[in-house]
């Protein structure tokens, strides 16, 4: 009788979810579990997981949870570090194997090793729309640039289908876990922004569903896309889905899949192509991630080659005005309310308050990538510090910056000033 544990990461969901079919086929008795771990949770001044993150994996995980319960299934919770409290788990559930999503990122990859020299692990890959096993070159050959990468995957690729989600869990006779609350991380579970909060992310699988549903298929916003993508304002310009993808209560391949349908009911253009050109730039920094590993989080990047930036003497104070959107810059200074206040801003934005960061202040790029670590709701490590140091000159781009006029950019995307009123009012609240 083998008895094993799947444990949930950045996979909150049960559909579309490689690893926990082929545990629930390897399995008699399979044990569902997360695990708060040490190095994200209790890491404090500075948090690694914002309030506004905290919230969404938590509703993510309540969701998951009753669909767990609904299939007979429990879902338990545990604390500490994966590698350790992992085989403690096991130990006491009499379990031999866990079984786990494969991830990319440096850090991941170090807890699936460290785990594996303590106990048996299996690993399933499902997280990029196109899989490892399916890319037309080695990862080692993986190419310099995104439109090498696009044009080499898109001659002749192939995007699996999605897995349907189990139809029953095995029963477990332990007790249910209770699933820790804001309080519990030092947080207090109150809205401050009432109205202005134009878009309230909810975390869950059956959340980031409806998103799809209502996005795609009720408004059809995927038809224009390509139009609205770089506006700041709204709830509908962009597709929001990335918080439910970083979290993994959607998969890449079922938006895709859901893009395709669309496409032959209503017609593909430019704009539903667009959608899918985002996820393979999230396929490419994921690759890229996985390829580089630790260098991804270094000063130089790739390229220690180029000259690393010497910050000025008041880097310190200069870095604290950005990110609490105190600097001389208003349209610079409404994005980063925006972020702080609800752990989102727009791609155009995050583009134009990296730029400045890095360009006008002369900061170290890794400190707004720190700081963007800790307050989106849509952290992924691949890409967030892959974008980041695309922008600074020490990552994928052959340039080695990319610049961009603030001023223009914020008479072009904000022409009549609305954005930067709404989001530097002297009536905003002022956030824990």
């Amino acid at each position: 009788m083998m008895r094993g544990v799947f444990c949930f990461r950045n996979d909150l969901r049960l559909h579309d979810n490689a690893a926990l079919e082929h545990a629930l086929k390897e399995c008699d008795q399979l044990f569902l579990v997360y695990a708060f771990e040490d190095r994200y949770w209790l890491v404090k001044n500075p948090t690694r997981i914002s309030i506004h993150r905290t919230k969404f994996i938590l509703q993510s995980l309540e969701c998951l949870q009753r669909q767990i319960s609904g299939l007979g299934g429990i879902l338990h919770f545990i604390h500490g570090n994966l590698e350790d409290a992992l085989p403690k788990f096991m130990k006491e559930m009499g379990a031999e194997c866990c079984f786990l999503s494969e991830e990319n990122a440096f850090e991941e990859k170090s807890t699936e090793r460290k785990l594996s020299q303590r106990v048996p692990v299996r690993l399933e890959y499902s997280r990029t729309l196109i899989h490892l096993n399916d890319l037309p070159f080695d990862l080692e050959n993986l190419p310099e640039t995104f439109s090498k990468f696009r044009k080499l995957v898109e001659k002749n690729w192939f995007i699996r289908s999605c897995i349907e989600s189990p139809v029953q869990l095995f029963s477990d006779s332990n007790p249910s876990s209770t699933i820790p609350n804001l309080n519990n991380f030092g947080y207090q579970n109150k809205s401050k922004l009432g109205s202005k909060d134009y878009y309230l992310f909810r975390g869950g699988v059956s959340a980031g569903q409806h998103r799809v549903k209502e996005w795609i298929w009720e408004k059809r916003c995927i038809s224009i896309y390509k139009k609205t993508r770089n506006y700041l304002s709204g709830s509908d310009f962009s597709s929001r889905f990335s918080p439910w993808l970083s979290n993994g209560c959607l998969s890449p391949r079922e938006i895709y899949w859901e893009i395709k349908d669309y496409e032959t009911k209503h017609g593909a253009n430019e704009s539903t192509y667009w959608l899918v050109f985002e996820l393979l730039w999230r396929d490419f920094f994921h690759f890229f991630a996985r390829l580089h590993g630790s260098k991804i989080f270094q000063p130089q990047g790739i390229h220690p080659e180029r000259k690393s930036l010497t910050e000025p003497p008041n880097a310190e104070e200069l870095f604290k005005d950005w990110k609490m959107g105190t600097t001389v810059n208003s349209f610079i200074n409404a994005n980063m309310n925006e972020l702080r206040m609800t752990g989102w801003m727009s791609n155009r934005g995050r583009q134009n308050v990296a730029s400045f960061l890095i360009n006008d202040l002369g900061l170290e790029w890794r400190r707004g990538a720190q700081w963007f670590e800790e307050q989106l709701i849509d952290y992924d490590p691949c890409s967030n510090y892959g974008n980041w140091l695309y922008l600074s000159g020490f990552g994928n781009d052959p340039r080695e910056k990319r610049y961009f006029n603030i001023k223009k950019q914020s008479e072009h995307y904000d022409p009549e000033g609305n954005y930067t009123r709404e989001w530097t009012s002297s009536t905003l609240p002022v956030p824990d």
